[in-house]
């Protein structure tokens, strides 16, 4: 029987064996094989950005701005726990004026009025444009949403800053805005005669991608080289503070 064949018994020449240091030449300059990109790398590193920049947004290899999407997930996250949803109401005292609910349905009421209305001439183009601002909106809300998230997580103590207040409110206005068309569509969506009138996820989402690079270049004409921002984390009772909000919209 022949003798098994064991590694052990080799010898290893010095040419096999790898040491803890990197020799110096081993250390080829990247433009050796990939010039091009070497150069698209090399104007991304020369624009300073604050470092909120590239949290919300991101650089392609030429240096320009563009939405990142891996925010717009975390957008459609929203949506997705948003999108069925019911609109809340205060509770009022019995025979108190002003109720919500009723004031909801007179406005959601009116609404469908309205798109009768022009219903009777090209039905077709007007269920597409009504379409078009229920999902622009729901882009709207959702977005606002995970700002408002984003900026209570981002604040350095426990005062909130005046734009984050008006984000807050931005959001329930437009989450009570969202509903509203979305509960009118659902009424007078069968009269467009269209094969699909639902809020499509896909053309939300697109409607986010949309907005974040225009904030994205906004943002990047407004703050290209300026000095970076370091990010502060809140105190866990005002992170959750900020749960119960988003969950009550």
């Amino acid at each position: 029987m022949a003798d098994l064949f064991d590694p052990a018994d080799q010898e290893i020449g010095p040419e096999l064996v790898v040491g803890n240091d990197t020799p110096e030449t081993a250390y080829i300059p990247d433009t050796n094989a990939d010039p091009e990109g070497t150069a698209a790398r090399a104007v991304r590193a020369e624009i300073h950005l604050p470092d909120w920049f590239y949290r919300k947004y991101a650089l392609n290899d030429e240096g320009k701005p563009v939405y990142n999407q891996s925010v717009v997930d975390k957008i459609m996250a929203v949506f997705d726990d948003k999108i069925n949803t019911a609109q809340v109401f205060t509770q009022h005292e019995e025979g108190e004026e002003g109720n919500e609910q009723l004031y909801f349905e007179a406005q959601c009421n009116d609404i469908i009025a309205g798109q009768r209305v022009l219903l009777e001439v090209d039905p077709q183009s007007t269920g597409l444009s009504f379409l078009q601002l229920c999902t622009k909106t729901w882009s709207e809300f959702c977005s606002v949403c995970h700002e408002y998230a984003d900026g209570m997580e981002s604040i350095k103590d426990d005062e909130i800053p005046e734009w984050l207040i008006g984000r807050e409110e931005a959001m329930f206005q437009l989450g009570r805005k969202a509903r509203l068309l979305k509960q009118a569509l659902e009424a007078v969506g069968h009269d467009f005669g269209l094969q699909n009138y639902a809020i499509e996820r896909n053309r939300v989402e697109r409607a986010v991608q949309d907005r974040c690079q225009r904030l994205a270049e906004y943002s990047f004409n407004k703050n290209a080289d300026s000095a970076g921002i370091v990010r502060k984390r809140l105190n866990s009772a005002t992170v959750d503070h900020m749960q119960s909000i988003i969950e009550s919209v």
